[in-house]
C-alpha cells in the first residue's frame, strides 16, 4: 500500500512515516528532534500530545516558549529575543577550538510549532506568515493538520475564511515546485481534503520541516502519517520511541486509512465539504443572529459585564465544522451541555478547564456531513 499523502508523492524528496496514532507521532517527532540547545516556541493553544512530547525531549524547559495564539507579531518579538542569545552564544564560543567541525548549530536550532486548525477553537493558523517568518530567522515549523486533513483542500479554500470570499491556490514560486509540471503533479494539485498546507500551496515551503496528518479525525480510523525529507524520517526510524518500541498498525488499519484518503480526495468528498460547510453557516448565520436578538431585548439597564462582550466572544469566530461556545465556570459548562443531551439528545461536550484556560470553558460542537438541517436548526 502506497500511503505516502498524495500531495507529497511527485515529490521524491518527501518520505513519510506511518504510526498508531497522532498522540504517537507528535510524541516522536518533539520527543527526539530537539537537544540542549534549541529552543521552541508554539502556540499558546496547541494540543497536549506536542507538549507532552517537547516534556519528554532532551532540552531545558526554560528554553521552550510560547507565542500568543495566532499573533505572528507576538512570534517575531519571540524570535528576535532568541536572536539576540544565539547572537551571545556565538561570542562565548568564538575562537573556541573545540566547536571546530560541529555538524549540529551550536547556537541552538529554533523550532515553531504550531495546528493548521485548533482544535478547541477550530480557527485556522496564518501559516504562510508563521513560515515566512520562520524563514527569516533560519527557523523550522512543525505543523500538526490533525482537524485539517479532509476537511480543507485545494478545491474548497474559500471556507477557510468566515468571508468565504473564494481565494486563489497560490503556490510558492520554488524552483522545485516549477519543475514538476508532469500529469501527475497537475493531478495531484486538484486534489481536495489534503489539508490546509495543500490548500495554501504551501508543502514545499523551504521552513517547513515536517507535517503531522491523523486519521482519527475526518478519516475516522486509527493512526497518523509524518511527512518530512528523508533524513528526519530515517531519523525518527531510529530515535523515535513511541515508533521504535510500538507494535505496527494491521493491516485492516492500513486499508481503512487507503480507502478514506480516496474518500476526501474524490468527488464525493468535495460534495461532502460542501454540505458540512452550508450546516456550518446556517449553524452560525441562525444562532448569531438568535444572540444578537436576546441582547437588543435585554433593555433593563443594568450595567452587566456581557456589555462589554461581542457575539463573536460567545461564539467563537471558526470557519471549521468545530464550532465552540463560550460557557465560564465548570459547573454552568456541565449543566448546558447535560440539558443539551437529556432534552435535545445532542452530543455536545462540556470543555473545562484545566483542558482550557480558567474562564475560557465552553461547549464544544463538531458538526457533520451526516446532519440535517433540521438537526442544526434544532440545536440552535
Amino acid at each position: 500500500l502506497n500511503l505516502h499523502h498524495p500531495t507529497f508523492r511527485h515529490d521524491t524528496k518527501k518520505g513519510a512515516l506511518l504510526f498508531n496514532s497522532g498522540y504517537d507521532a507528535n510524541l516522536s517527532i518533539l520527543s527526539s528532534i530537539p537537544i540542549n540547545h534549541d529552543f521552541i516556541i508554539m502556540d499558546e493553544l496547541v494540543h497536549n500530545s506536542l507538549i507532552m512530547g517537547i516534556k519528554m525531549s532532551r532540552m531545558p524547559l526554560d528554553q521552550v516558549l510560547t507565542f500568543r495564539h495566532n499573533n505572528v507579531t507576538d512570534l517575531n518579538r519571540i524570535l528576535e529575543s532568541i536572536k539576540m542569545i544565539q547572537q551571545k552564544r556565538q561570542r562565548k564560543q568564538k575562537g573556541n577550538v573545540h566547536n571546530m567541525g560541529r555538524k549540529r548549530n551550536e547556537d541552538g536550532e529554533i523550532l515553531i510549532v504550531v495546528e493548521s486548525v485548533y482544535s478547541m477553537d477550530g480557527d485556522i493558523a496564518p501559516l504562510e506568515l508563521i513560515l515566512d517568518l520562520a524563514y527569516t530567522y533560519q527557523a523550522n515549523v512543525i505543523v500538526d493538520e490533525a482537524h485539517g486533513l479532509g476537511v480543507f483542500g485545494c478545491t474548497n479554500i474559500c471556507n477557510m475564511s468566515l468571508q468565504h470570499k473564494h481565494k486563489q491556490n497560490h503556490k510558492r514560486n520554488n524552483k522545485e515546485t516549477d519543475k514538476n509540471t508532469d500529469n501527475e503533479t497537475q493531478f495531484v494539485k486538484q486534489k481536495g481534503g489534503t489539508g490546509v498546507l495543500s490548500a495554501m500551496g504551501l508543502e514545499s515551503h523551504p521552513a517547513l520541516l515536517a507535517a503531522i496528518y491523523t486519521f482519527g479525525k475526518a478519516a475516522g480510523c486509527h493512526g497518523a502519517v509524518i511527512i518530512a525529507n528523508q533524513v528526519v524520517i530515517q531519523y525518527l526510524i531510529n530515535y523515535a520511541r513511541p515508533f521504535v518500541y510500538s507494535t505496527s498498525l494491521p493491516p485492516h488499519s492500513l486499508w481503512t486509512i487507503k480507502c478514506a484518503y480516496d474518500t476526501f480526495t474524490s468527488d464525493d468528498g468535495d460534495i461532502l465539504r460542501k454540505e458540512v460547510f452550508r450546516l456550518v453557516r446556517l449553524f452560525r448565520e441562525n444562532l448569531l443572529t438568535l444572540i444578537q436578538m436576546i441582547r437588543n431585548n435585554d433593555d433593563d439597564g443594568d450595567d452587566d459585564d456581557d456589555d462589554n462582550v461581542s457575539n463573536e466572544q460567545i461564539l467563537l469566530p471558526s470557519p471549521s465544522p468545530i464550532q465552540a461556545i463560550m460557557c465560564r465556570g465548570n459547573e454552568s459548562c456541565i449543566r448546558v451541555s447535560t440539558i443539551l443531551r437529556n432534552e435535545g439528545h445532542f452530543v455536545v461536550y462540556p470543555i473545562r478547564s484545566p483542558t482550557v484556560p480558567l474562564g475560557q470553558e465552553r461547549i464544544r460542537i463538531i458538526i457533520h456531513t451526516h446532519n440535517t438541517e433540521e438537526q442544526v436548526l434544532q440545536l440552535v
